[in-house]
């Protein structure tokens, strides 16, 4: 199979780990990049050998020589790059969340389904192995019927003046609300959001919410931007899913491999984005290896479609809409979600 063709679109901390995931993929090869940041994009390309910087999102789009683009801007400029990319005849693959609007969710999902082109929304969580684990559990019926699921994905305070941007409902949440659409295989009947602030930001930095869902189970999502600096944990992310026959359990904190340096301690992601030998192996090359074997195929993605993103944002966004208003929110679930 001949390279897929990839331009970058967002050459931030992201796009910079999607560059290091596409070193260790075969069938991909990274020709161009755009970054409003003209120096940024520049750096980027040098440092990753790549041969063109464009100028703007028109140029990167139009480029006869890419098969696809991969999206990876702050989460309120998806739909412009998205909506340009497939417009111009190229696949997508674009971060989570799909949009932070469900007309727009809708939008980009109607271009691609009308171009005939792939869009691919990157919630890699079902690419990652012990989740992925837990989803075939339940396929076997192991755990028998969900009914009870509770997710804790935590981060340093550190990290609030990059990520603060977008309420954590929408950036962290929408990773465990996925996976819950997704091993329960059920609609959404009505969620109830609790969100505080302890550093006055523009978004909550601690948040919970709760999920009911048709089936009868019930899903708790936990997310806090509070972790301190010295703890030397970039992560505490957890799942528990109990069903009436077995249960599983997914800890990354404290993690299977700790370093203890003269700096301090550190714990290493060795699931989503590891880095080994100068490139990013774990759930993100996993994921972004599905989409280019698809781009090269000509082949819509199963594993993960955009319909599911765009149900995972319609849950985070009635979250987000609970806890302003404080109060439960029904959900009229309007797309399908097969898994």
């Amino acid at each position: 199979m001949e390279k897929v063709e990839i331009g970058l679109v967002g050459c931030g901390l992201f796009g910079e780990s999607h560059l290091q995931a596409f070193r260790a993929i075969g069938a991909a090869s990274v020709t161009a990049v755009y970054d409003p940041d003209r120096v940024r994009a520049e750096r980027i390309a040098q440092e990753f050998n790549i041969p063109n910087v464009c100028n703007s999102l028109e140029e990167i789009c139009d480029h006869p020589q890419l098969n696809a683009i991969d999206v990876v801007t702050p989460e309120h400029m998806h739909s412009e790059s998205v909506l340009r990319a497939i417009g111009k005849g190229k696949h997508v693959f674009v971060e989570k969340p799909l949009a932070l609007d469900l007309h727009q969710c809708e939008e980009m999902i109607a271009a691609a389904r009308s171009a005939n082109r792939i869009l691919m929304v990157g919630h890699l969580l079902r690419f990652e192995t012990k989740y992925a684990i837990v989803k075939d559990e339940i396929v076997g019926g192991h755990l028998g019927k969900i009914v009870s699921m509770h997710a804790r994905r935590n981060r340093p305070k550190s990290l609030l003046p990059r990520y603060g941007r977008t309420h954590p409902a929408l950036e962290n949440c929408i990773h465990d609300i996925d996976l819950m659409l997704w091993y329960t295989q059920s609609k959404v009947k009505r969620v109830r959001g609790y969100g505080r602030s302890a550093t006055g930001g523009l978004n909550h930095d601690t948040f919970w919410g709760v999920v009911e869902f048709e089936s009868g189970a019930i899903g708790v999502l936990e997310t806090i931007w509070l972790i301190p600096p010295s703890a030397g944990v970039m992560l505490d992310d957890a799942l528990e899913v109990i069903g009436d026959k077995g249960v599983a359990n997914i800890r990354l904190i404290p993690g299977s491999l700790e370093l203890w340096r003269e700096a301090g301690p550190e714990t290493p992601d060795v699931g989503y984005d590891p880095r080994v030998a100068g490139s990013a192996r774990g759930a993100l090359r996993e994921e972004l290896a599905y989409f280019c074997d698809c781009v090269g195929a000509n082949r819509q993605p199963e594993a993960l479609k955009a319909e599911d993103a765009m149900a995972a944002a319609e849950i985070a966004l009635a979250l987000v809409a609970s806890a302003k208003s404080d109060k439960e929110v029904e959900i009229p679930i309007r797309t399908s979600r097969n898994g």
